[in-house]
């Protein structure tokens, strides 16, 4: 009975795990050289449980990043934050661009 109630509390918990991911757009501006995406991307990896999946570039100094991350570890405001804490301007993007 004991490995029954583990085995089940083991599967809740790993669909639990795989129901928090999500996705987000982060719209960057103040990309003025290569140097500007790594900074901006360094920042982004710092916040627990993101992936950078796209980085699509715009045209004229400015980016759109698509991310994965866990919501039960962190939310849209803290990359947002991340990215403005070195500098950078950055905004959730809608679906139809920034």
């Amino acid at each position: 009975m004991k490995l029954l109630i583990s085995t089940a509390a083991l599967i809740l918990s790993a669909s639990i795990a795989m129901a928090a991911e999500a996705t987000t757009r982060v719209a960057v501006e103040g990309l003025t050289c290569p140097s500007c995406g790594y900074i901006v991307a360094t920042a982004m990896k710092r916040v627990e449980s993101l992936e950078i999946l796209e980085f699509i570039e715009g045209d004229a100094e400015n980016g759109l990043y698509v991310l994965r991350y866990d919501d039960a570890l962190t939310d849209p405001d803290a990359i947002v934050a991340a990215v403005t804490g070195v500098g950078y301007s950055a905004s959730l993007a809608t679906e139809s661009g920034s």
